[in-house]
């Protein structure tokens, strides 16, 4: 097959050249002024929405970090040494808090001192305080000073057993390298973000920060490590005890009954303890002859035969109007010969009980068992329901309030236990 051109088509074939396509200079200056003026709005919202990003994340991190350290605390026996000076070299001490936690499942000395997006040996990093400082770098053994007994200032509220993580992730908000005791415990206690950025109680110098923080109180983070999870606690209940009668407060009844009871006869008569629950009180009586020559029944003796329990000891005691007695009622018939004549109206006599101090607790010496240091705060003004902290293993020697004989042993084995003297004996 053959195609024949004609001279006529040739104009048809040829390219028609287009004008050239492109921006003026007025129209890229448009374009660049429309960028700058979005990256000017945008800009900010993304920088903070980083921002935001990476406290989130570094919340997220200060709890492993903090699990790393305890874990190293306690394999190791030993607290860190209370350092904060950016200057210090990250490979310096063994004690070092981040040196301790990365040998114990942190991670890198360098991913546990700096805080998330902060580069290695900027003066950013994160920071422990130990609540109480003179423990800086000390084993285990040299705080308890091998006998465990009195180690803690409290032993109801151990509260050097306390560390605090702090981190910010921007850095131009300085952390301080130590921090006082008030300004720990405000922290620890009070620390809080208020809607206006600014803590939510207290001024910034009361947690140990700086005017530079005002307005970006969301920008700190606060990691509280409580280390009184590595004790025991024991609920203690220790109340006071009706005092063991000696017998000569029932005997003599002519000054405390005036007489009424000795020489009168009673038809019927009774007596009942106030405050006390499972108390029995016995009266002893005896047939007499009064002085017109009729037989009468007359109180002898008034015995306690069970002590019971102080039901409420706020009530207990002279300041406070409401004795721990032994009420004895009754009515009675005057005669002034034979039959009787008349009746009186009931008479009531009260015999005051004497209230003990609590029943006696001691810590054993592990090293010495015939040394025991007695339990400090019970005192007959301290609450009788305390919560107290023991190591594993710690043994509490018991007696009884009367007369001081010592009732048993009590060894701590559990996490959490209680102990209870109730007024007659103990429980546990």
């Amino acid at each position: 097959m053959s195609f024949i051109f004609k001279k006529n088509m040739l104009p048809m074939l040829r390219v028609q050249k287009s004008k050239r396509a492109g921006f003026t200079l007025l129209e890229l200056i448009g374009v660049m002024v429309v960028i700058s003026i979005l990256l000017a709005v945008a800009l900010p919202s993304t920088i903070d929405l980083i921002q935001v990003q990476r406290s989130v994340n570094e919340r997220a991190e200060l709890p492993k970090i903090a699990e790393a350290l305890k874990r190293g605390m306690l394999r190791e026996q030993l607290f860190p040494i209370y350092e904060n000076d950016a200057s210090e070299a990250t490979d310096g001490s063994d004690a070092y808090w981040w040196n301790l936690a990365a040998r114990h499942g942190g991670g890198s000395a360098n991913e546990l001192r700096y805080p998330l997006g902060v580069r290695s040996g900027s003066d950013n990093t994160r920071h422990l305080y130990l609540a109480d400082a003179s423990w800086s770098g000390s084993t285990f053994f040299d705080i308890v000073s091998g006998n465990q007994l009195n180690w803690i200032q409290d032993p109801r509220d151990p509260s050097e057993l306390r560390l605090l993580l702090l981190s910010t992730t921007s850095s131009g908000l300085p952390l301080p390298n130590t921090l006082t005791q008030v300004q720990f415990d405000n922290l620890w206690n009070d620390w809080a973000v208020g809607s206006d950025g600014n803590p939510a109680t207290g001024s910034w110098n009361s947690y140990g920060l700086g005017n530079d923080w005002a307005g970006r109180a969301t920008e700190l983070n606060v990691e509280r490590i409580d280390l009184r999870e590595w004790l025991c606690t024991v609920v203690i209940e220790n109340r006071r005890a009706i005092e063991e009668a000696s017998g000569a407060e029932f005997e003599d009844l002519d000054p405390q009954l005036s007489g009424t009871m000795l020489t009168d006869n009673w038809d019927s008569v009774y007596a009942y303890t106030v405050n006390q629950n499972g108390a029995e009180v016995v009266l002893l009586t005896q047939e007499a002859t009064n002085g017109n020559g009729n037989t009468v029944t007359q109180v002898n003796r008034v015995v306690l035969s069970k002590r019971g329990r102080i039901t409420n000891e706020t009530l207990a005691g002279p300041a406070s109007g409401l004795f721990d007695a032994i009420i004895i009622e009754g009515s009675k018939t005057t005669t002034s010969g034979t039959p009787p004549v008349s009746a009186s109206a009931p008479a009531t006599a009260t015999i005051q009980l004497t209230l003990t101090a609590r029943a006696p607790m001691a810590l054993l010496n592990p090293n010495d068992s015939t040394n025991p240091s007695p339990l400090t705060g019970w005192s007959n003004a301290d609450y009788y329901i305390q919560n107290r902290y023991f190591f594993t293993s710690q043994e509490l020697l018991l007696g009884e309030p009367w007369n001081q004989t010592e009732i048993g042993i009590f060894t701590i084995t559990e996490p959490f236990s209680t102990l209870r003297f109730d007024g007659l004996q103990w429980h546990y």
